[in-house]
């Protein structure tokens, strides 16, 4: 059972991860103030610091929580459902969380790298990316595809491309961001190599 100092703790920490997000989205990720963001959510300095060590912090929560959902997604496909189907239902979650937040996406993406590069991400990070990979055993398992590559290293591949799309369209969002990971995902299974050429 939760006590009333744990309630009023976890409370703290949301309503400083909302307030955080919405200084980033009014001021940038880089020009946000840790001030600023504990004089909207009435907490001190110092209590922002309790519940995240640094900016980068908040966005690596909303890095798990978007990863969460997308594993969702995912794991509620039955196991037999074909490798191309998983990808774009992964890709409807992915473009769902982030089109209308282009600069979060920006900045979120550039945090995760880092705090992969200096080993700062858990092993949760990579939950999606352990379920994607096994979409993809199972799916050569079955003979959907004929893989030039192991499963796993082109599940990294999809992967990769699908973020450095995201992190494209951040700089110009014209189209809306499921259409550009859709092109992502057909030159990914069929190349970009026009078909009478092929």
């Amino acid at each position: 059972m939760i006590g009333v100092r744990d309630r009023q703790r976890e409370e703290t920490h949301r309503r400083l991860y909302e307030c955080s997000l919405t200084v980033f989205r009014r001021d940038t990720f880089t020009d946000a103030k840790i001030d600023d963001i504990a004089k909207m959510a009435g907490v001190s300095r110092g209590t922002f610091y309790f519940h995240f060590p640094t900016k980068d912090d908040v966005l690596l929560e909303l890095l798990y929580q978007v990863e969460s959902t997308n594993l969702a997604a995912i794991n509620a496909l039955p196991e037999e459902t074909p490798l191309e189907r998983v990808l774009e239902v992964f890709l409807d979650s992915m473009a769902a969380a982030w089109q209308n937040e282009p600069k979060l996406l920006a900045d979120t993406a550039i945090v995760g790298l880092r705090s992969r590069a200096t080993g700062g991400l858990d092993r949760d990070a990579d939950i999606v990316r352990g379920a994607l990979g096994q979409r993809f055993v199972r799916a050569g398992e079955r003979g959907e595809f004929d893989f030039a590559l192991p499963p796993g290293v082109l599940s990294d591949f999809f992967l990769m491309n699908s973020l450095a799309a995201s992190v494209g369209w951040t700089g110009a969002p014209d189209l809306p961001l499921r259409t550009v990971l859709e092109g992502t995902l057909q030159i990914f299974l069929h190349g970009v190599k026009h078909p009478s050429k092929r």
